[in-house]
């Protein structure tokens, strides 16, 4: 009886990669409230530095792509079950989520942050934050960090189902700090929104690995070609540069 079961788990597997290969599309999971990487237009339209990257990849592979818009924490779930065919999304390539999905080759590198009032003179360690709250994001590396590293010391970890709601919180004063990537913090609060009054402060450590990446099913290897021949024909032809010069100007997140 386990060996039928597993039989037919692994055929379900099979049939869930072939189908993904025969379409034209390759459905890719975003939660779309993280500007300047990925976020809705007025109109309701997806835009955003890996939108459009995600859009080029695809079209190198003579696909095309569907964006399946979802909560943060709800990306990985579906991509496991076969609901979408990767997940697009500043997901960073931790060993936590590299026992659950397989990852592309890299397409960008940013740390994580703190980001506090200035005026609050607030460190990213727990011995500066003990008895303060943090806002971090479900199903984040940062929400990971800080339930690992800062609540055994007395810092209370808030999670918010999108960023929006954790900078919502942070600019009311409900919590003392919010956790997320340095970029996203910087061009997305800081400047596009305008709020220089707020510290964004680089934090290193092995549970916050700067590089991002697709994320993919486990032994997917049809879709992990497809979208890294993508990903170095982008580089090759200019069209990485291009992108990112379009929505960071001379920063360089992929040289190390």
């Amino acid at each position: 009886m386990k060996k039928i079961a597993f039989t037919c788990l692994a055929l379900a597997s099979l049939v869930l990669q072939n189908s993904a290969f025969a379409s034209d599309t390759i459905r890719i999971g975003v939660d779309p409230t993280y500007p300047p990487f990925e976020y809705k237009q007025a109109d309701g339209s997806l835009a955003g530095f890996e939108i459009d990257l995600g859009n080029a990849i695809c079209e190198k592979a003579g696909k095309k792509c569907e964006w399946v818009s979802m909560s943060f924490d709800g990306l990985i779930p579906s991509l496991r079950v076969g609901k979408i065919d990767a997940v697009f999304s500043s997901l960073g390539i931790s060993e936590k989520r590299k026992k659950v999905v397989d990852f592309s080759d890299r397409t960008w590198t940013g740390f994580s942050s703190m980001l506090s009032l200035s005026s609050k003179n607030l460190l990213p360690t727990a011995e500066s934050l003990e008895g303060k709250t943090v806002g971090v994001q479900q199903g984040s590396m940062q929400e990971d960090y800080a339930k690992a590293k800062l609540a055994p010391f007395g810092v209370k970890v808030q999670s918010y189902q999108t960023q929006d709601q954790v900078y919502a919180d942070l600019l009311n004063g409900r919590i003392d700090a919010s956790m997320q990537d340095m970029t996203q913090a910087q061009v997305g609060f800081i400047e596009d929104a305008n709020h220089p009054e707020y510290s964004n402060q680089k934090m290193v450590d092995k549970l916050l690995p700067a590089d991002s990446a697709i994320a993919l099913r486990k032994g997917d290897s049809k879709i992990a070609k497809l979208i890294n021949n993508g990903i170095k024909a982008i580089h090759a032809d200019g069209t990485f540069a291009m992108i990112q010069r379009q929505h960071f100007g001379d920063l360089d997140l992929y040289s190390k």
